[in-house]
């Protein structure tokens, strides 16, 4: 187990006590994805490798309750492309502290309410030019 109390890698998620909850956890990124069009079903081309990817698996903790939220993201192993061959540039769409300082700002002159949100999936506004080829995840695989 992670020091955040969730699983290492998929099959352990299968076997602890809490799997339910991660199965239900992984059905919902997933959904989230296939919702949002994040790829295409093919047949990987000759002369092509697709990237791994990972399951990464946190419980967080709510703020009012002492409730527990299962919470899974399905992650590529980028980390393995080779520039030139598999990309030409990084891009990564991020807020910059200059931003959220400006908003915290205007949050306090102008005497507003601020409320924290969880945005999922921000990564969807960029754009890539590169074709990306990645191995079907555990246990989702389609024929």
């Amino acid at each position: 187990m992670t020091n955040e109390g969730g699983p290492n890698y998929f099959q352990e998620a299968c076997k602890v006590e809490h799997s339910k909850e991660w199965k239900k956890a992984m059905e919902e990124e997933m959904n989230s994805l296939l919702e949002n069009k994040m790829w295409e079903l093919v047949n990987l081309p000759k002369g092509r490798r697709a990237l791994q990817n990972k399951w990464v698996y946190r419980i967080k903790h709510e703020c009012d309750e002492n409730k527990e939220r299962y919470k899974v993201r399905l992650l590529v192993k980028g980390f393995s492309q080779k520039e030139g061959i598999d990309f030409t540039k990084i891009v990564s769409p991020i807020v910059k502290i200059s931003s959220i300082r400006v908003i915290l700002g205007l949050v306090v002159a102008l005497d507003l309410e601020f409320e924290q949100l969880d945005v999922k999936e921000a990564f969807l506004h960029g754009e890539l030019e590169e074709e990306i080829y990645m191995d079907q995840p555990e246990g989702f695989i389609e024929k």
